[in-house]
């Protein structure tokens, strides 16, 4: 029995933090500076429904458990970070250490309730779900990160007109079995910044950055190894099965007949990581004011995915085969694609989930600005961005449509953001005493000065482009096993649609009372999204297994916040 209308959840989230710190002046030219951290977190997540299953009716409707729901994950974490500098007659050294490790216990429950998909209202209603999985075994799971990194830099000004910086880091992460520990992580670091004339700076640099795994990323291969918990996956008529033996509801034990799918680290997995560069200029138009342009290219290398690497190469459907490849009732998305049959590369397992390093990412960006610095109660930043992002996975759990052809993957990613312009200000309202002193009409400045005297404006304008959305018909029409689901409509690429652009208005308005010389009220009004603007943040990407779309698809489903006001008052002294 459901009992939640809606696949909605709560987040509660407990932090306790210890930090400190400590500088010490060891001569005129060298400083050591000790950080440290403990650090403890609990996070819970619960959803409406507790029990499951989840149920998801293609484009139209989710309620029950959602797949992912409930779990608990308690971090704790020790961090040292030391660093030492060093500041000579033409160049400045630095270097440090920095030990970092996080200790997880989680019952992650991805699955436990089980999950029903079906494509149609009527399908639901016969009790035909087009999909059913559901994780089986147990939940807890417990392990250890470790990460160490050391850098040094220096800083040489080999000229008053020429800066040169240079550097290097190494980093290396112990993680649980079954990773790796990836050893190879060298990067160099490079900076460069002329100064050819009075007005005129020209910046360049390059390196490469070394990241860490999510935790969560890695609880799957530990936890749904086989051996501690599974799922298992059904499809058309055998998840009818499932359906009818559990009355709808979520099966207690696992099914005869259906092998078990688990997830497992790829062995050769090795650390993402990017390589930067950069490049801009800058002129000084006035005494306050600069114009820039910078250029940034960034590529992401050894990006974590999943993919299934248990499945047989497949095969074109058509209604000739169909039978052959356990497919009885076709759908148009189904006929003219590689489709995956029953069989299986280690017949023990159903899919076989590899967690592995083979996405990868690209980002070209361009961005002009503006700046004036403050100066006669007036400061002014704007700025322009033209760039374009592509990738393979937009995501780590992301998996590719068809796993023997990843480079039909190589699209806009789901971060890409085209155009991106942004103008914020800081001024005050010309009245009170300074305007008073410039002479007129005393007595209505000094009315005017009462009223709007001591006002600061802080307005925020935000215009964007929309993201990319991937299109999907919202069932597994290759039978890859991919879930979430990656089946696109036929003719269609990944990430072909697009939410609408984005606007937003910030505002700021304080008024301050000034009593003495050092202290002030402060009477403060915030507005956020100010127009009250619709800003669409998610589309409904179902496009359904028919040759014609569902009316809903492009429809939105997501908004960003609407306008909301906030006041404060605040005295300093």
């Amino acid at each position: 029995v459901l009992t939640d209308r809606s696949a909605r959840g709560s987040v509660y989230t407990k932090d306790y933090q210890w930090t400190g710190s400590a500088i010490s002046v060891l001569s005129p030219k060298v400083v050591n500076d000790l950080r440290f951290q403990v650090s403890n977190r609990r996070v819970l997540t619960r959803a409406g429904d507790s029990v499951g299953p989840g149920v998801e009716i293609v484009g139209l409707a989710r309620f029950g458990r959602p797949f992912d729901a409930d779990a608990t994950r308690r971090e704790t974490r020790g961090q040292i970070v030391e660093n030492i500098s060093s500041v000579e007659a033409h160049s400045e050294w630095k270097g440090g250490v920095t030990v970092n490790h996080v200790s997880l216990r989680s019952d992650a429950r991805d699955g436990f309730g089980g999950l029903f998909i079906f494509r149609t209202v009527d399908d639901f209603a016969a009790g035909r779900p087009a999909i059913w999985r559901q994780a089986f075994g147990t939940l807890a799971t417990q392990f250890e990160v470790t990460s160490f990194g050391v850098f040094l830099q220096n800083q040489w000004r080999a000229t008053p007109q020429l800066t040169f910086n240079l550097g290097g880091r190494y980093d290396v992460e112990r993680l649980p079995s079954p990773f790796q520990i990836d050893k190879n992580n060298f990067s160099p670091r490079l900076g460069m910044a002329w100064s050819p004339a009075k007005e005129w700076v020209v910046r360049v640099g390059f390196g490469l950055f070394y990241d860490r795994l999510p935790l969560a990323f890695l609880n799957r291969a530990i936890q749904k190894n086989g051996r501690q918990s599974f799922e298992q996956i059904a499809s058309d008529e055998d998840a009818a099965s499932v359906f009818a033996a559990t009355a709808g509801g979520r099966a207690l034990t696992p099914s005869a007949g259906i092998a078990p799918s688990i997830f497992r680290a790829d062995p050769g997995f090795v650390t993402p990581y990017s390589a930067q560069m950069n490049a801009g200029v800058e002129r000084l138009l006035s005494q306050d004011i600069t114009i820039r342009a910078d250029y940034l290219f960034t590529r992401g290398i050894h990006l974590p995915r999943i993919r299934n690497i248990n499945l047989l190469a497949p095969v074109v459907l058509t209604a000739a085969n169909a039978a052959t490849l356990g497919i009885l009732n076709i759908t148009p998305q189904q006929l003219g694609r590689p489709v995956f049959g029953p069989g299986r590369i280690d017949p023990r397992f159903d899919s076989i989930y590899q967690i592995e390093d083979s996405a990868s990412s690209t980002y070209n960006g361009l961005t002009l600005a503006l700046n004036k610095r403050l100066s006669n109660e007036f400061e002014l930043l704007a700025s322009y961005t033209l760039s374009k992002t592509t990738d393979d996975a937009s995501d780590f759990g992301e998996q590719p449509q068809n796993p023997f052809d990843s480079r039909a993957e190589r699209a806009l990613s789901r971060q890409e953001v085209r155009q991106r312009f942004v103008v914020s200000s800081l001024f005050d309202l010309p009245f009170g005493e300074e305007e008073a002193s410039k002479g007129g009409d005393k007595e209505g400045d000094d009315l005017l000065g009462t009223i709007l005297g001591h006002i600061e404006i802080a307005p925020i304008v935000t215009l964007s482009s929309g993201r990319p959305v991937n299109a999907l018909t919202g069932s597994d029409e290759e039978r890859s096993r991919a879930f979430p689901l990656t089946s696109r409509p036929l003719g269609l690429g990944r990430n072909t649609l697009h939410t609408p652009g984005f606007i937003n208005v910030d505002l700021r308005a304080l008024k301050y009372f000034p009593f003495g010389e050092r202290r002030r009220l402060d009477l403060v009004v915030e507005a956020f999204n100010l127009l009250n603007h619709p800003n669409v943040l998610a589309l409904n990407p179902f496009f359904g297994s028919g040759a014609a779309p569902l009316s809903t698809l492009r429809t939105p489903t997501s908004f960003a916040a609407p306008r909301q006001i906030r006041f404060s008052i605040d005295f300093e002294f």
